[in-house]
Parts: C-alpha cells; structure tokens; sequence
C-alpha cells in the first residue's frame, strides 16, 4: 500500500504505475488501477476512515491466490495515523491471507511547508502570508482543512513526522511492515525509489511518465497573483469549494501571460533557521526510529534546502502592479459570471424534464 504522503510525487508514481500495469503483472504484481477497477483506492482510504468494510471484501474476494495486490492513493495517510484504522487493516488483511506493507514518502519540511503553501494558496484556500503561513504550521493548524474524515479525528501536526507517524511507529514495533522513504533520496527518481521498495528491479523496462503529469506548481508572479485573488474571493465571500477546477485557473493564467518564473522559496535565512530548530530534536528520534541513522543521513547528504535563497515575487513598479491587479480583477470577473450563470440555469433534473433525448 503506496500511501502518499502529501506533496511526494503521489500522482506521478500513480501514472508510472498505471502505464506499466502490465510489467507489474509480469513480476507478480497486480495494480488495483482507478481507471479500470472498482473499488478505487480512494473509496477504499474512505471506507477505513468510516471504519466500513464493504468494500474491502469486495476488494479481497477479487484477489488471485499467491499474487500481490499494489494499492496507491495518498489518501491512505489518514486512517494511517489512526490506531483503530491500522487495526482494522491489518485484521482484514490477515483473513484474506495477505501480509501488509505499507510504504509512505518523507519530505524535509522546508520542502513540504513551502510546497503545502504553493498548494493551498493556488486553490484560494487562505490569503496568508508565507510568515503566516509557516507561524501556524509550526503551531499545528492547516488552512482550510476538515477537521474530520469519516469517523476519525483528522491530525493537524503533519509536519512533525515523529508526533504524526506514532500509529504507524508503534505498529512497525509489533511487527507490520512499513517503509518511510525519504522522498528524492540522492536526487533518486520517487518512482525508482517505490519500485525498489516493494523489492521490483529498477532495471526493467519501465515506461517513462510523460512531463504533464508531473504535478505543475505556480511560479513566483503566480504565486503573488494567486494570494492577491484570494483576497479579493474572500472579500466578495466566494468559497473555493463552489469554484469549477479552482486549481488550474493560475496555472492557466501563466500560460496566457507567458510567464516562465523560477520556483517559489518562500524561506529568508532567518526563517529557515527557525523552521529547522523547531523539527530538529523530532526529526532525529524519528530518523532513529524510521531508519536507525541521522536525518541528514537519511537523505543522504545535508538538506539543500537550508542553503536556498529566497525567491518570490515584488512588483517593480507601480504600473506593474496595476497590471497584475488588473489581472486578478479580471479573473474574479470571470469567476463571478460563472457563479451567476450556474445560479441562474435551470436544476438538472428539470432541464432533463423538458429535453429528455437530448
């Protein structure tokens, strides 16, 4: 069971995997692909959350004797930090005769603060400052997130992986097998680093994943102009929930404009310092738990992410701007013709009423 985390190149492995269902099949391998079996691996994440297990027999009873089954959906690392939820894995597993191995990616949380901003911010979740933003993840509070999933409390401290990962931990103690990769080890491939974990060569003939699934982040201007509109949203009290395909607006946005912007780094010297003693004391008990070595060692060499310059946007002049406030008032212009004409067009049902064979 691949179960993500967050931000560690979930989708591109997921593609890889489907794309190379077949050569999994030839290893003894068998892909529980969404795209064409049922139950999907996320309903699945969903069913343990509801402590359900429907679904999972359903799964079970489709399994071939002696085969693996491969499940991947970064959904899993929910219920993965519920005691009860790992309980109930683990005893559904065993009565089908299957042996659990659970696999979750590690990522420094310079990287994974500053991507979960990139994230949250793109899909209007908050118009937090990047200091804001980093204040409360060292807190504990995530910006827009559910308190719950189904039935379990859903943990907010997902940056202290030796507090998050407990469950897990203390699971792997009593036997289960689990494997905490630390995502990008040695500048490896994240795909690589899963096929190895689940003991497949590298060297077989993987297809390659092509670049548009590769998850695409904001650059520095996107990232400014995505705050900016975010604040007008909140303004006007438009929830991103109600915003068709929010995610993609300023990537596209980008692409109008031709921007090609470096990276967003949203850390000065001063804040990454405070951001590395916060985790430091937790991130080598959890190093030692994880992987019997330091945390730098895990990753091979020191986190280059320490030695990083800030790189964000500041408009250079006041045209400019206005220019880009032109911008996202005319993206919210847009947004908000599309909120009125969903308002005003007839129920689906009733447009099915009167156009039955259309």
């Amino acid at each position: 069971m691949h179960a993500g985390t967050h931000k560690t190149a979930s989708t591109y492995i997921q593609e890889r995997l489907h794309r190379n269902r077949d050569l999994l099949k030839s290893q003894g391998v068998s892909l529980q692909d969404p795209v064409d079996c049922k139950p999907k691996p996320k309903k699945l994440a969903a069913e343990l959350c509801k402590q359900r297990s429907g679904r999972w027999k359903a799964f079970f009873k489709q399994q071939l004797k002696g085969s693996h089954r491969l499940l991947s959906a970064e959904q899993f690392a929910v219920p993965l930090t519920d005691p009860d939820c790992i309980r109930q894995l683990e005893a559904m597993a065993d009565e089908a005769g299957y042996e659990l191995h659970i696999v979750i990616f590690i990522r420094s949380q310079l990287d994974y603060i500053n991507s979960r901003y990139i994230y949250s911010l793109r899909r209007f979740y908050h118009h937090q400052t990047f200091e804001q933003f980093v204040d409360d993840a060292l807190k504990g509070r995530l910006q827009n997130e559910k308190t719950k999933r189904g039935k379990i409390e859903r943990r907010q401290d997902v940056f202290d992986f030796w507090s998050y990962f407990q469950p897990l931990l203390k699971a792997r103690d009593k036997g289960l097998k689990v494997s905490f990769l630390p995502f990008r080890q040695g500048d490896l491939d994240p795909f690589e680093q899963f096929i190895f974990a689940i003991n497949l060569s590298t060297e077989l003939s993987w297809k390659p994943c092509p670049q548009r699934h590769y998850n695409r982040s904001p650059g520095t201007r996107g990232v400014w102009l995505a705050r900016l509109l975010s604040q007008l949203l909140k303004e006007r009290n438009i929830s991103p929930k109600v915003i068709e395909n929010s995610s993609q607006i300023i990537l596209k946005e980008e692409q109008r404009q031709l921007w090609r912007d470096p990276s967003f780094w949203g850390y000065s010297r001063k804040l990454t310092k405070k951001v590395t003693r916060h985790f430091e004391k937790n991130n080598a008990k959890f190093a030692q738990a994880a992987w019997n070595c330091s945390w730098d060692e895990a990753f091979s060499k020191p986190n280059k992410a320490e030695h990083r310059r800030r790189s964000v946007y500041t408009p250079g002049s006041i045209e400019t701007e206005m220019r880009m406030h032109a911008s996202a008032q005319r993206l919210l212009g847009r947004i908000m013709r599309q909120q009125s004409a969903e308002k005003s067009s007839p129920p689906k049902r009733l447009i099915d009423l009167i156009f039955p064979n259309r």
